[in-house]
């Protein structure tokens, strides 16, 4: 009989000899790319690469004309040539819409030929911009449509699984696409905000699954891997309005470009935010990835990059302001200093130098900021792609 041990160290050195044999294989292979002047792999630019865009979330101000034409001249200068202005924030909408009121914050506002949307888009497009509309879902913040907030519902949000709700927001994204010669469209909040415990949701819960949403709620906050029929029902909504929303687009005007705010990793499963999903089945060209720390977490934007078919695919969406922990008590947000964000681009643009940015928000803004953009990254970028022969993308 052969000794256990002898049988142990054959075998380790016979994977030892296979592993060494790979490992020249695979360095002969690229050995003899390189001789012949053949490169390894490179994933192809996604449709965001060398877009720079900004949010403005200020619907007060940028359905004003004089708002509109400053902040376009600014974020010229500083080199942008994206522009996100939120048109939809659970208050209403800032076009004329046959399918909702107007936002509650323009109520004052004369509306005879008030068109702010339109305005925007024809002053941006002069100036060589582009713009994104900027679509928060499932955010509500008035009590605007109280059949699709019903009772047990999270604080704040729409009923992600009514079907009806869905068909509302699929109207108005199509509305806008439609209607306005926009570039492309910015799902933010493309989640469910938290678990639904209507009444409504557990009878479909229910049907669906044959299983109590209600003790199924309990046991997921202490242990959400243990339920996936409630991590599913949670996707299956949301990828559904993401999915209607696509289809529509693709249809009505291919050329749009559709991204998608999402969290920094994999979201937390109660919010039913399969990003990675989307992006490999083409429901949307490009995820924008809400990293707003001061140091952000390379780690993770390489971890989901591995998993996607295009890892260009994944923008970056920083923050020029204040985060909540870098204020003291009672502390106001303020502008971030423009070295970090020049410095903190740089290393977005050389680490993924195919991927897309974005900066939440216009807001905060600064001449400073601008100044080192323009002279800085943006620049940079800019300088680099003419030399490649890319077109001009400022």
């Amino acid at each position: 009989m052969l000794n256990p041990y002898y049988l142990m160290v054959c075998t380790r050195m016979g994977m030892n000899t296979i592993r060494s044999f790979l490992i020249a294989f695979v360095m002969l292979h690229l050995h003899l790319n390189l001789a012949c002047g053949q490169e390894t792999p490179k994933y192809p630019p996604a449709p965001f690469a060398g877009k720079r865009a900004i949010l403005d979330g200020d619907i007060p101000l940028w359905t004003k004309k004089e708002h509109v034409d400053q902040a376009l001249a600014r974020i010229k200068e500083a080199g942008f040539n994206v522009y996100m202005p939120t048109v939809w924030q659970g208050r209403g909408t800032t076009w004329p819409s046959k399918h909702a009121p107007w936002d509650t914050q323009l109520a004052d506002r004369p509306k005879m030929n008030f068109d702010p949307l339109r305005y925007l888009i024809q002053k941006a497009h002069e100036l060589g911009i582009e713009v994104h509309p900027w679509f928060t879902l499932t955010l509500r913040q008035s009590d605007i449509f109280p059949e699709f907030a019903l009772s047990g519902m999270p604080l704040k949000a729409f009923d992600i699984h009514n079907p009806q709700f869905r068909e509302l927001m699929l109207k108005l994204v199509e509305e806008v696409v439609t209607d306005y010669d926009v570039d492309g469209v910015n799902l933010d909040y493309v989640r469910a905000i938290g678990l639904c415990s209507s009444v409504a949701c557990q009878e479909e819960y229910k049907q669906k699954y044959k299983r109590d949403l209600e003790g199924d709620s309990l046991l997921f906050k202490v242990l959400p891997g243990r339920v996936p029929t409630l991590k599913e029902y949670q996707e299956t909504a949301v990828t559904a309005l993401v999915r209607a929303i696509s289809e529509t687009i693709r249809v009505k005007k291919p050329r749009v470009l559709i991204s998608a705010d999402v969290f920094v990793g994999h979201a937390p499963l109660s919010q039913g935010q399969n990003s990675i999903y989307w992006v490999n089945n083409g429901l949307v060209d490009g995820t924008f990835r809400m990293d707003y720390a001061r140091r952000i977490n390379i780690e993770s934007m390489d971890s989901t990059r591995r998993e996607l078919s295009n890892p260009n695919s994944q923008g970056f969406l920083l923050s020029n302001m204040s985060n909540p922990d870098e204020l003291s008590f009672g502390q106001k947000p303020f502008a971030r200093d423009g070295k970090w964000l020049a410095d903190t681009i740089s290393l977005i643009f050389t680490r993924w130098p195919e991927t897309g940015i974005a900066v939440y928000f216009y807001k905060y803004l600064t001449d400073e900021q601008i100044a080192v953009l323009k002279n800085g990254p943006f620049q940079r970028q800019e300088s680099s792609s003419r030399a490649h022969g890319k077109p001009s993308t400022n």
